[in-house]
Formats: structure tokens, C-alpha cells, sequence
């Protein structure tokens, strides 16, 4: 058996490993899709790997993805659903205590709201990155931090406070001794200070930051740095540098290519020489108006990939809760067969036994009518006797418990004797049912008064109402004289009433209402409680329906009322049939032929 036992674990930690390593390589695959410029494919691979085990249930397995996902929903533009992935990836750094990846998760964050045109919720972030770096000795993570800052200060347009910032950024990179370093924050310090109109600071920031991006081969913020350069020889007058320096942009930002930055190069260098070279400035502005339509397409494509992209996770979704709803369902319906053969085993079994024992289908019958009778002995002396004891001493003790019980206390014997009334209730509706499917001593008709056998019902369960506050009501005439089924009608009008009074709220009402008809009687039950939905109108008489409530206190329900209640009064030839309104109260009413269906013995 232990051998068996470990197998099966070794199988178990096999699947699970493999399930990871599946999670792994759909990471490796949407970063590598990533960094060739796949961001949609790089998406779609990341999401995937988020549905599936262990990303789906384990945070661990799923950061990596979510990093994958905000970088590129950034790259298509989608700076919103950047900013929730990268939350999540600060949101899991926070938890396990990971301050080194929090720096990232913050800087991340507060780039997508600066990109997003929302730099009043960068502020936050950009400062809680400088505040949980600085213990960690870490300077060139740290100059970042400061860096995001100072861009954060700058989109606000509060310049003292950007230069605060790039001044600690530029500082703290020297520590790194990287000139790269130092030449990136120099070059973004030079942002304030340009606003500021500190041109000769500036100046001296650019044009070292020039000579290093030279030496390392950084185009991307070279094209940058001769961009900002020619807008500031153009501020200062000094126009042949400018006009040199808007070339020098130009040139370098189409070998890079980069259309945006094109396109502001194009505009800014066309008013430059509007007036010196205007065929010059006509062609950058049509080259900006064609880079426009591009850049215009290319957003819109995104836009349309990620639509796609959601509304195919949205599909796969529904598709995977679809399947697993329906797994769900075979799992059930295959543990029912199971217990249905089971079942049908051990009564073939028996029956079997019975038929090998049994010399005479008279005696066979005889033998398991006897069994039958001994069944309901049984359960009508040693559980149903014993269940009424119970709820009589539970009724009993709470009745002379007096004012000292504790209301805890008295809370916990309201719901014994809830439970107790349900168990007794439970096995009364299971015997006259049974009684009713077998015995025709349940049709057996007399005369009698339909008005005093409501009134009998209606006090068996006039305590149990008052416990919730419920009045209950009868509307008829003094008396009617009735032929009928009385055990029948008794047993159905007090699972009414139950149900009644167990889905009614408190403080609310039950009205009981006879009503004589020239060919029928009427037996109306009517509350005011939470009604039935419509969808389930249909098989509220059914004992297999998976339909179960709770009362309004959480009173049990089996379910079994309504369908022992039908059957009994359709075996004295009536019907029962119901109208209801989910959240304002239900009518059951019990028809019965008005010269007690004779007829229908």
C-alpha cells in the first residue's frame, strides 16, 4: 500500500513540475517575443501563461508575467493596463518583502502615469522609489530613482523641484563612476534648466553628455541630446548651430528610426527655417504630416491588436470557466451513477437473496411487506419517537429557562429546536410519502370539518411563527363540511405552513383562507417572504431538484415538502399549484373536488 501511495505522489510532483515548467517557457517565450518588438504576440503569450497552473493560483509564478505585460502594453501605448501590471508587480514586492524589485515596480509605475498624462499620481511613487532605495546602497538604481523624480517635477511644471532632484540624480550616478550614468541624468537635468532659461548649465550638460553617447555608441539618447542642444543654440540666438543640430537630430532619428521623435524634430526644425529656407520647412512639414498619418495608423493598429486581445482572453476565458463548470457537472453526475449503482448493486443484491430464499411470490411479498412494516416501525418508535422527545425537551427548556439564560444560550436553543423541528418534519414527510407511494390507506376518505383541521395545523406551528414575530391569519367561513382525505390534507397544509413560515421575514404574515367554489374547496396559503424565481417555478415539486434555500434565519430545508405534499393531495383527487413573486411572497393552494372526488377513489 505505501508503495502504491508513493507512486502516486511521485505522479502528482511530476504533473505539478511539469505544469511549471510549462509556465517557464511561455515566460521565456513572451520575453524573447518582447525584446524582437512582439509586443502583441508578447501579450498574448503572457496572458496565456496567466491562465494557466501554477501562474493562475500562485502570485510567485505569475510577477514575472505581469513585468512581461505592463512592459508591453507600454510599448502599444496602453498605459493604463501598463500601470495595473506594474501595481501588481510593486503590490507582490511589498508583500514578500522584496525592496530590491520594489525600486523598479515604483520607477515602472511612475513612467506609465508621466506617459499616461497623469503625473499628479507619479508623485507618490517617484518619492516612495528614492525613500525605499536609499537603505539599499545601490547608486545607479538610485539616480534613477531621482531621475524619475526630476521627470515627474517637470511634467508638473514645478522646475525648482525637477532641478532639486536631477541635481541629486547627476550627484549620485558620479558615485557609479559610469560616465554613461552621469551622461543620461546630465542630459535630463538639462530639461528644468532649459525651462528655466539656465542656458550655459544646460549647455555644459548636453554637451557632455553628447561626448559621451559619441563614445558609447547610445544613439537613441544622442538624437535626444542633439535635439535638445539645437533648441537651445536657437533660444540663445547662436541659429547656424541650431540649424546643424536639428540636422544632426533629423539624420540620426531616421537611421534609429523613431517617429515620434522624428516627427517633433521635423516640426521644431521647419519653424526654425521658415523664413531663411521655406521649401526646406514645406517639406519637413509634409515629412511631419506623412509621419503623423503614420504614427496615427500604427496607434490605431494597436488599438484594434489590443481589442483583440482582450476580447480573445475574454472568449478563453469564458471557454476555460465553461469547461471547468461542465468538468464540474460530469464529476457530479458521475458520483451520482456511482452512488445509483451502488445502490442498484446492493438492491440486486438483496433482492437476489430475497428470490433464492423465497419459495412463492406470495411469500416473497408477504416477507417484504413485513420488512416494510418493520421499516416504519423502526423509524416511527426508535428515531421518530426519540427525534419528538428531543424537540419537546428542547421546546421545554427553553420555555422555563426563564429570564437569567444567557442570550447566547438562548440563541443556541432556538436553533436546536429549529434543527429539531426540521429532522421531525423530515422523517414524517419520508414516511407518509412512502405510505402514500405503497399504501392505499392513505386515499381513505371521511367527513369531516376542513375549517377545524386548519385551525389543528395552523396552532402546531403557531409558536414556531411567534419565534419570528409572524402573525398568522385564517379567512374562512365557520365551518365546512368536507369528503376527503383528512390525513392527506393535514399533512400538506402543515409542510405549507412550515414553508411559509420558514421563508417569510420576521415581523411578517401568514394567511390561511378557505374558500367554497360550486365544484371545488380551497385551501389558500399566502405569505409575504421572499418568493420563488420564476426560473424555478417548475421544479420546486421536485425531491431531485439541486433547488435548496435556507429560511430567512438559516432554518434548513430538504426540499422534500413540496413533492410529498403534491403526491398526498393528488391521491384524494386534488391539486396543488402555486403563484409567486421572487422577493414579495408565494400562494400555494390545494384544490379539492367539492363532493370530496368520489370519483377518483
Amino acid at each position: 500500500m505505501k508503495r502504491y501511495v508513493a507512486l502516486i505522489a511521485f505522479f502528482m510532483a511530476l504533473s505539478s513540475a511539469l505544469v511549471a515548467q510549462e509556465t517557464a517557457d511561455l515566460y521565456s517565450i513572451a520575453e524573447e517575443q518582447y525584446f524582437n518588438g512582439q509586443y502583441g504576440a508578447a501579450i498574448r503569450t503572457a496572458l496565456e501563461g496567466l491562465q494557466q497552473a501554477p501562474a493562475k493560483d500562485s502570485e510567485e509564478s505569475a510577477v514575472e508575467l505581469y513585468s512581461i505585460l505592463g512592459a508591453s502594453y507600454s510599448r502599444m501605448g496602453a498605459f493604463d493596463k501598463a500601470a495595473d501590471y506594474f501595481f501588481r508587480c510593486y503590490e507582490y514586492d511589498r508583500k514578500e518583502g522584496n525592496p530590491e524589485g520594489m525600486t523598479s515596480s515604483l520607477i515602472n509605475l511612475a513612467s506609465m502615469y508621466v506617459y499616461a498624462g497623469k503625473p499628479e499620481l507619479a508623485e507618490k511613487e517617484a518619492l516612495e522609489a528614492i525613500d525605499n532605495e536609499k537603505p539599499l546602497g545601490r547608486p545607479y538604481k538610485l539616480a534613477m530613482a531621482y531621475g524619475k523624480a526630476c521627470d515627474v517635477y517637470h511634467a508638473l511644471k514645478q522646475e525648482e523641484k525637477a532641478l532639486e532632484y536631477a541635481n541629486l540624480a547627476v550627484s549620485t550616478a558620479r558615485e557609479t563612476e559610469d560616465a554613461g550614468a552621469e551622461a543620461i541624468r546630465r542630459s535630463q537635468r538639462a530639461y528644468p534648466l532649459l525651462a528655466m532659461n539656465r542656458y550655459k548649465e544646460a549647455e555644459a550638460d548636453l554637451s557632455f553628455s553628447e561626448k559621451i553617447f559619441s563614445q558609447n555608441g547610445n544613439r537613441q539618447s544622442l538624437a535626444i541630446v542633439y535635439f535638445q542642444l539645437a533648441g537651445l543654440y536657437e533660444k540663445t540666438g547662436r541659429n547656424a548651430s541650431a540649424t546643424s543640430y536639428y540636422r544632426k537630430a533629423l539624420e540620426l532619428s531616421r537611421e534609429l528610426p523613431d517617429k515620434p521623435l522624428e516627427q517633433k524634430i521635423c516640426n521644431s526644425f521647419s519653424a526654425h527655417i521658415k523664413k531663411s529656407a521655406p521649401d526646406e520647412a514645406y517639406e519637413l512639414l509634409s515629412r511631419s504630416a506623412q509621419l503623423q498619418e503614420e504614427i496615427s495608423k500604427s496607434e490605431s493598429d494597436n488599438a484594434l491588436e489590443l481589442f483583440n486581445i482582450e476580447y480573445e482572453t475574454a472568449k478563453k476565458e469564458e471557454q476555460i470557466a465553461a469547461q471547468e463548470r461542465a468538468l464540474h457537472a460530469e464529476k457530479q453526475r458521475t458520483f451520482v451513477l456511482i452512488v445509483l449503482l451502488l445502490v442498484l448493486i446492493v438492491a440486486a443484491i438483496i433482492t437476489a437473496i430475497t428470490a433464492y430464499e423465497s419459495k412463492k411470490d406470495k411469500e416473497k411479498l408477504r416477507q417484504s411487506n413485513a420488512q416494510k412494516d418493520f421499516l416504519f416501525k423502526v423509524i416511527s418508535h426508535d428515531i421518530m419517537s426519540p427525534a419528538i422527545a428531543m424537540l419537546r425537551g428542547i421546546q421545554m427548556l427553553r420555555s422555563h429557562s426563564g429570564d437569567g439564560i444567557l442570550e447566547r444560550d438562548s440563541e443556541v436553543l432556538v436553533q436546536l429546536e429549529r434543527q429539531a423541528e426540521s429532522e421531525v418534519e423530515l422523517i414524517d414527510n419520508v414516511m407518509r410519502w412512502a405510505r402514500n407511494k405503497e399504501d392505499s390507506s392513505s386515499r381513505d376518505k371521511a367527513r369531516f370539518d376542513i375549517v377545524s383541521m386548519s385551525r389543528e395545523a395552523m396552532e402546531q406551528y403557531r409558536g414556531g411563527a411567534s419565534q419570528k414575530g409572524i402573525s398568522l391569519e385564517l379567512v374562512s367561513p365557520d365551518s365546512i363540511i368536507v369528503f376527503s382525505g383528512r390525513n392527506n390534507l393535514l399533512i400538506a397544509l402543515r409542510n405549507l405552513l412550515s414553508n411559509a413560515i420558514k421563508f417569510s421575514h420576521k415581523g411578517g404574515r401568514v394567511t390561511v383562507t378557505i374558500q367554497e367554489k360550486a365544484d371545488e374547496i380551497d385551501l389558500r396559503v399566502e405569505d409575504c417572504g421572499i418568493g420563488i424565481p420564476v426560473d424555478k417555478l417548475d421544479s420546486i415539486y421536485n425531491s431531485e431538484s439541486s433547488f435548496r434555500r435556507p429560511g430567512t434565519v438559516g432554518e434548513p430545508s430538504h426540499g422534500l415538502g413540496l413533492a410529498v405534499s403534491r403526491d398526498l393531495v393528488a391521491a384524494i383527487g386534488g391539486r396543488l399549484d402555486v403563484r409567486s413573486v421572487e422577493g414579495k411572497g408565494s400562494i400555494f393552494t390545494i384544490h379539492i373536488p367539492a363532493g370530496g372526488g368520489e370519483g377518483n377513489g
